[in-house]
């Protein structure tokens, strides 16, 4: 069977063959960098969905008379609509409660995050807390001044006591929020007792970290309480956040509690400023008489 010749190509037939591939190589190009393009504008608009909505930044301030550092959580794009003082517990330090402070500024409410300066003396900081609600209805730590009626004050652990000692030295707060607080000497019942401010207790299962859940007699002291609520299957580390994992060996371990917990604590939040600021519109002004 006779091959078949190849018939060599004209300069003209070369030429188009050739700018056929260059089109087809243009035409790559130029997807690709379409492509590349859409990539990078989805990139920017996902990342720009997900940066936070507030600042963070650290203040030296004084408490109790020693100077200590102050984390404060601003929201960004939206008034604040009050200011949550966080404690944290034995042995621990503002860090701890970096977590809670980010999703309360998300949600529109400063958070004020001090180092307690007293290791044991939960009675001195509790002084200082009160200290610190008072330079802030000045206008500490760079902030406006804000009432009393839109600060809500919130501890962890012994942090909730040093808190409830706070606010039973100050009247007229938007509330107080314990988060599986404990109490050995009865100091913190008896200051509950006084207050005549919104209270929350959350509690994690009885265990020895909480001292077997000895919050539940500080919630039942409050004349105000609004709500008690154990949170099943959590551990006293769900209550600071970011925890350790020395925490967790010690006080248990629980799957997603953390997020839980720091849920409820900002609708606990919400809802005393909310009342506070409602209550406020109740009261005449003298243009309305």
């Amino acid at each position: 069977m006779a091959s078949e010749a190849k018939i060599p190509r004209s300069d003209t037939e070369q030429h188009l063959h050739r700018l056929a591939q260059s089109s087809e190589c243009f035409d790559i190009a130029m997807t690709f960098r379409f492509v590349l393009v859409i990539a990078c504008l989805l990139y920017a608009v996902v990342a720009t969905a997900q940066s936070p909505a507030f600042s963070v930044f650290t203040e030296t301030a004084e408490l109790g008379g020693e100077p200590v550092k102050v984390d404060v959580y601003r929201p960004d794009d939206m008034e604040s609509k009050g200011v949550a003082v966080l404690a944290h517990g034995f042995t621990r330090d503002r860090l701890r409660d970096r977590d809670l402070g980010r999703a309360l500024a998300e949600a529109g409410i400063t958070a004020v995050a001090p180092d307690l300066p007293n290791l044991a003396d939960h009675w001195a900081n509790g002084d200082a807390v009160a200290g610190l609600v008072r330079d802030l209805e000045g206008g500490a730590l760079g902030l406006p001044p804000t009432p009393r009626s839109r600060i809500v004050l919130v501890g962890t652990s012994f942090g909730g006591l040093a808190t409830v000692i706070a606010a039973s030295h100050l009247p007229g707060l938007a509330g107080w929020i314990g988060l599986d607080p404990v109490d050995g000497t009865g100091s913190a019942k008896r200051a509950a007792a006084r207050l005549t401010s919104p209270v929350v207790v959350l509690l994690a299962e009885p265990s020895a970290c909480n001292l077997f859940g000895s919050g539940k007699a500080i919630a039942q002291a409050a004349p105000s309480l609004l709500r008690l609520e154990r949170l099943q299957g959590a551990s006293h580390c769900d209550f600071e956040g970011p925890t350790t994992r020395l925490c967790r060996v010690i006080c248990g371990r629980s799957a997603g509690m953390d997020k839980v917990v720091r849920r409820e604590a900002v609708a606990a939040a919400q809802e005393m400023l909310q009342y506070t600021q409602e209550e406020q519109t109740l009261i005449p002004t003298p243009e309305s008489h």
